[in-house]
C-alpha cells in the first residue's frame, strides 16, 4: 500500500448517464432480501456492518437450493445489462494513455485506504469484489468523521510524499514505481466505477 493517489482526483472521466447499470449479484439479490424481511419484522438496520456481517455468514452457510432464487434472479439481470451493453456503444471510445511506469502512482484517497482495511478484515469471505465495494461504501457513509480521520490523515502524508516524488519526477528524476503498480492503478479505477455505480443506486 506504498502507493500514493490524490485525495481530490480531478483528472477523473467524466461518467457516461446513458450507460447501462451493472448487473445486480445473487448475494446482493439475497441482502436485499434479508433487509426486507427485517423491515416486515420490525428491526431496525441501525449498524450496516453488523446486518452484513449476519447476512453473509448466512448467505456462506445456504446450499445450493436455497441459492437458486437468487442465481435465477442474477442469470436474468446479467443477460438484461449484456443486452444493453451490445447496444450501447460506449461514451467517448478511444483507447487508454499510455502510462509512464516511471511516474509515481496517485495517492490514495481516505475512503481507499479504508477499503483496503475492509478486504483484508472481509478476507476469505467469497463475496465478489462488486459485491465488496458496495458493502464498504455503505459501511464508510455510516463513520463519523472521527472514525474517517485516522484514513484522512494518512491520505494527507501520501499526498506530500507525492508531490515530493512528482516534483523529482517532472526534473527528470525516474521514481521508479512498484512492480505491477501500473495494474494496481488499473484495478483501482475498476474499483471507483463500481463505487460510482453503487452510489447512483442509493
Amino acid at each position: 500500500m506504498g502507493r500514493a493517489k490524490a485525495t481530490a482526483r480531478s483528472g477523473k472521466k467524466e461518467k457516461d448517464p446513458n450507460k447501462p447499470k451493472r448487473a445486480t449479484s445473487a448475494y446482493f439479490y439475497f441482502l436485499a432480501q434479508c433487509r426486507e424481511d427485517a423491515k416486515k419484522a420490525g428491526k431496525s438496520i441501525s449498524k450496516i456492518a453488523e446486518f452484513t456481517k449476519e447476512a453473509s455468514e448466512k448467505w456462506r452457510e445456504m446450499g445450493g437450493k436455497e441459492k437458486k432464487q437468487f442465481d435465477e434472479k442474477a442469470a436474468a439481470d446479467k443477460a438484461r445489462y449484456e443486452r444493453e451493453m451490445s447496444s450501447y456503444g460506449g461514451g467517448g471510445g478511444g483507447s487508454k494513455a499510455v502510462k509512464d511506469p516511471n511516474q509515481p502512482k496517485k495517492p490514495l484517497t481516505g475512503y481507499f485506504l479504508f477499503l483496503a482495511d475492509f478486504r483484508a478484515k472481509h478476507k476469505g469471505s467469497n463475496i465478489q469484489n462488486k459485491d465488496l465495494l458496495k458493502l464498504a461504501g455503505e459501511q464508510w457513509r455510516e463513520l463519523d468523521d472521527s472514525e474517517k480521520l485516522p484514513f484522512e490523515q494518512a491520505s494527507q502524508a501520501e499526498q506530500k510524499k507525492y508531490e515530493v516524488a512528482m516534483a523529482a519526477y517532472r526534473k527528470g528524476g525516474s521514481a521508479k514505481s512498484a512492480n505491477g503498480g501500473a495494474q494496481a492503478e488499473d484495478d483501482d479505477e475498476d474499483d471507483e466505477e463500481d463505487y460510482d455505480d453503487e452510489e447512483d443506486d442509493e
